[in-house]
């Protein structure tokens, strides 16, 4: 290639596809070897900024435990094989217009794989097109969807907002789109001589990085947010004259609610006053009816049109991973083809999914790593990394962005599309051809040189999902949607919320060097991941380990280090009949009866470098509950393990290392982090309520801060 010059890197665009949204990049090449990845400064809502996962998935590209080929049983697949063996599924399901062929995808936005899935679906109307995400995201779509009629999807504008409520949503790092939320916020959080600061409240039942920068933090658990979210809506509505069955609904939803009534009248007020520039955002694990809620809130507001709108994200149908299970259950499924993903690890407990997919006379298995979904299937097909591949996708506002490959493939291997285009019988089979059809279809003018464009900007300016016109119209059973009362958990019964891993994710990151030594944002654990529990639920389990020390007068450490390590029990999770052993974490912040697991961990089938990291939640996580689920308990086995950990020490120990003010502080003393001294600073997670009162004897603030009313803690504010 006449421009490689030794030692001088070329660059090129490209995108990362990722759930809810593709991440565009930019990267960096020498002599033809991807080495490094940044965001595409051409995307101006990120403005060249980039994830975690998308800068490691460079290791990705040259992990040695990845397919280095294709395989049926126990013989290899060449690439001749290969096309024979798509090109026979694919006749033969044509003659049976699809009858018994069945598909298993991971949700994609990407245009040429929406025209291949419709182009096998007209050849095959029989066939079956189910997709499935170990982290679902549906919810807030299907509350949006049920409002429209048609596929759509909130959208939030955080630059507009003055007042922020965040009802179990981690929209700084855990929900989609959090990239451009992140920044949006940071953008309301600088302080200016014209404008003060944005103020965000935070009702969450775990610790997030969205809580730890809340100005108002309030820890309940998971299953009493809508009873929160009817109690906030019911003093909007009031406020702003809406009534009737709407608002009947919210006081319905309120009733029982053990929230702190001084938290929600303050957080409704500044609400209220704020108006159009208020928002209320409920998190992808909440039910539809909360959802639904939050956006009857915010048009009560006024805030639609400005701090949020809704897109029509023209989503194809798919059947749900449940539906196909009972489809094969019943014999209708005779080929079934699972690309990407790995449902025999991470589907839902009930589905027992390893056996029902060795149900099936034929299972085709496209994957990047060989792992326990293609263990449990007949042929095992290597997938192409994206940096070795042609595609497309769009952004999470539907911006439609490039994947162009930066290295021929390692190893024989083909991407999604190309598979796809196999089993369609079409005439066109490889990525770039493919790609620039889809593309040639959506322009006019000269479709080469616009392609060309295409690939040098990494993008198609304006072509973000189109908006919807008109402010959705809540309705009362809209509001009711996927919401069931709970009892409040309690010691003997818990709560457990089960969150996607901040940096293996769903367990695809599992076999990754650089995303396993991360530290967790909250935890600090590299490695592991481990049954997180409150420091009241620790006591009353006997597994806290607190040492107190001459100093340590703003915290007691929770958990036991010896020489460096992290010596923690091991507790046996039991919900709804199924179990799960991990060690336990203590961390402050949680809802007092809510335990936290991580997914993405305790892999069977995996590289070197994932095998042996964490235990597996999926065991214990059911269709009922997969993000909440409740009736839980933790027993103590008397058992302990190290586990790794990168921060063992929290308390300042009488020292101002982090030194904080609010807006009005800092507007009298700008200088103010110049004239703190020697004084013990508390963790914003237990406020003022931390701090042992000068008259107050040891054993009277243990009793308060741990055995007392759980009110007094969580509802104290951290400022």
């Amino acid at each position: 290639v006449t421009e490689i010059v030794p030692g001088l890197p070329l660059y090129y665009a490209t995108a990362m596809p990722q759930r809810g949204g593709a991440v565009p990049l930019i990267a960096e090449t020498h002599q033809g070897r991807p080495t490094k990845l940044e965001g595409n400064p051409s995307y101006k809502l990120l403005g060249g900024s980039s994830s975690l996962r998308s800068q490691a998935s460079l290791l990705d590209l040259y992990d040695p435990d990845r397919s280095h080929g294709s395989s049926k049983g126990s013989e290899e697949l060449d690439v001749a094989g290969v096309n024979d063996l798509l090109a026979s599924v694919g006749a033969i399901s044509m003659s049976k217009l699809g009858k018994g062929l069945a598909f298993l995808a991971e949700p994609s936005k990407s245009p040429t794989r929406a025209a291949l899935v419709a182009r096998i679906r007209k050849a095959m109307p029989h066939a079956v097109w189910a997709e499935y995400d170990a982290v679902d995201l549906s919810n807030p779509q299907m509350a949006a969807t049920a409002i429209y009629g048609k596929d759509a999807r909130p959208y939030y504008r955080l630059d507009r907002a003055t007042r922020i409520l965040s009802l179990d949503a981690d929209f700084l790092s855990g929900e989609p789109g959090s990239l451009v939320m992140a920044r949006d916020y940071a953008a309301t959080r600088r302080v200016t001589e014209e404008g003060g600061m944005s103020r965000l409240y935070v009702a969450e039942s775990h610790l997030t990085i969205t809580g730890s920068c809340s100005d108002h933090r309030l820890r309940v658990a998971s299953s009493a947010i809508p009873a929160l979210a009817g109690a906030i809506a019911t003093k909007v509505f009031k406020a702003t004259g809406q009534g009737g069955e709407l608002a009947a609904a919210a006081a319905r939803l309120a009733e029982g609610s053990e929230v702190d009534a001084h938290w929600i009248d303050a957080c409704a007020a500044d609400l209220i006053e704020a108006g159009a520039s208020a928002l209320v955002m409920a998190g992808f694990g909440q039910p539809a009816g909360v959802h639904a809620l939050a956006f009857a809130i915010n048009t009560a507001l006024g805030g639609f049109g400005k701090t949020f709108l809704f897109h029509d994200v023209d989503a194809p149908a798919a059947a749900s991973i449940g539906e196909l299970a009972a489809k094969i259950k019943a014999g209708g499924v005779q080929t079934l083809i699972v690309l990407g993903g790995n449902p025999a690890y991470n589907a839902p407990a009930d589905l027992d999914w390893e056996n029902v997919q060795k149900s099936v006379g034929q299972v085709i298995r496209h994957g990047y790593h060989f792992d326990e979904t293609s263990a449990a299937a007949g042929v095992h097909l290597a997938a192409s990394h994206y940096l070795e591949s042609w595609g497309d996708d769009r952004t999470w506002d539907g911006t439609i962005v490039a994947i162009q490959p930066m290295i021929m493939p390692l190893f024989p291997s083909l991407s999604e599309i190309e598979l796809l285009a196999r089993i369609a019988g079409d005439e066109v089979t490889d990525g770039y051809s493919l790609v620039h059809r889809t593309f040639a279809k959506g322009t006019t003018g000269n479709a080469d040189k616009l392609f060309r464009k295409f690939l040098h900007d990494g993008l198609i300016e304006n072509t973000y999902w189109p908006k919807f016109p008109e402010a959705p119209a809540v309705t009362a059973a809209m509001v009711a949607t996927g919401v069931s009362s709970v009892a409040a958990p309690t010691a003997q019964s818990l709560e457990v919320r089960f969150e996607a891993d901040m940096k293996v994710d769903d367990g695809r990151g599992a076999n990754n060097g650089w995303l396993q030594e991360c530290p967790d944002p909250i935890t600090k654990l590299t490695w592991d991941n481990a049954i997180l529990v409150s420091p009241r639920l620790a006591k009353e389990l006997g597994v806290d380990a607190r040492k107190v020390g001459m100093l340590q007068v703003a915290r007691r450490d929770q958990n036991l280090f010896l020489l460096g390590r992290q010596h923690s029990p091991i507790v046996e999770l039991k919900v709804g009949g199924r179990t799960v052993r991990g060690p336990v974490y203590v961390q402050p912040g949680l809802a007092n009866y809510t335990v936290v697991v991580t997914l993405g961990y305790g892999r069977r089938v995996t590289g070197h470098i994932g095998t042996g990291a964490g235990f597996d939640a999926n065991k214990v996580r059911t269709s009922s509950g997969m993000f909440i689920a409740s009736g839980a308990t933790l027993t103590v086995t008397g058992e302990e393990m190290i586990i790794a950990n990168t921060q063992e020490h929290w308390a300042m120990e009488g020292r101002a290392i982090v030194r904080e003010a609010n807006l009005e502080e800092y507007r009298e003393e700008p200088n103010f982090a110049n004239e703190f001294g020697m004084q013990a600073e508390t963790p914003p997670i237990y406020g003022t309520v931390g701090k042992r009162g000068p008259d107050e004897s040891e054993e009277a603030y243990e009793k308060r801060l741990h055995g007392g009313n759980p009110l007094s803690v969580q509802t104290i504010l951290p400022r």
